[in-house]
């Protein structure tokens, strides 16, 4: 809800670049919750990737301040998430499609109230639910994807950490960031650029050191 939100205040590359944020989210959680113990070098790393994300966010050419405090409910939601995620599959030694089973309810408990509240008001205003019948297959479709993109989050995290899940994301928005300057043309400044390209390299360096056990 919060994450769909920030996309009305900034332009796409920018939200991207602030989901670069969200891994240090995640490690903070891990340690508050003691679910995981980062190592000095992990956590480094990270605090890293935070502070090139604050160097890109600086040179954002139009930075508005609603849509980052949104951005950071939203990582700081979807950290708790995925840190409660890893409890259940990787501590507590649930199968992937029960753990789903458990926390799908909830998470959709959670949307329906505040959608409820914020959006279906709107929606019935604009007479928004005439265009579900029109685009059935489009709908369809993303249920679909939406499903096994969901199965996948939860092996990823089980087989590895939900950190790793959202580093993996990181390097999938970089992907994004790139076409919306190159495809949809928005603006992305040079200490923008240069911040992010830290951000992703401080990315690897994390990788580096959990592959290793640094």
């Amino acid at each position: 809800c919060f994450g769909n939100a920030g996309y009305l205040f900034l332009t796409v590359s920018f939200v991207q670049i602030l989901k670069a944020f969200t891994p240090v989210f995640v490690v903070v959680m891990l340690y508050a919750t003691r679910v995981e113990t980062p190592s000095p070098r992990v956590a480094l790393s990270v605090g890293l990737i935070s502070a090139a994300t604050a160097i890109a966010s600086a040179g954002e050419a139009h930075f508005n301040l609603t849509g980052v405090l949104i951005m950071c409910a939203a990582e700081t939601c979807e950290a708790t998430r995925l840190v409660l995620t890893q409890k259940l599959l990787t501590n507590l030694k649930f199968p992937a499609m029960e753990g789903l089973y458990y926390m799908a309810p909830i998470c959709a408990g959670w949307m329906f109230g505040l959608a409820a509240v914020l959006e279906v008001p709107r929606a019935l205003e604009k007479n928004a639910f005439s265009l579900v019948a029109p685009n059935a297959a489009a709908f369809a479709t993303a249920v679909v994807l939406g499903f096994a993109v969901n199965i996948a989050s939860f092996l990823v995290i089980q087989r590895t950490s939900s950190v790793m899940l959202k580093l993996l994301g990181t390097a999938r928005n970089a992907g994004l960031v790139l076409f919306s300057a190159v495809f949809l043309g928005e603006e992305i400044t040079p200490l923008q650029g240069f911040g992010y390209a830290l951000s992703l390299a401080f990315f690897g360096l994390y990788n580096y050191y959990k592959i290793k056990g640094l």
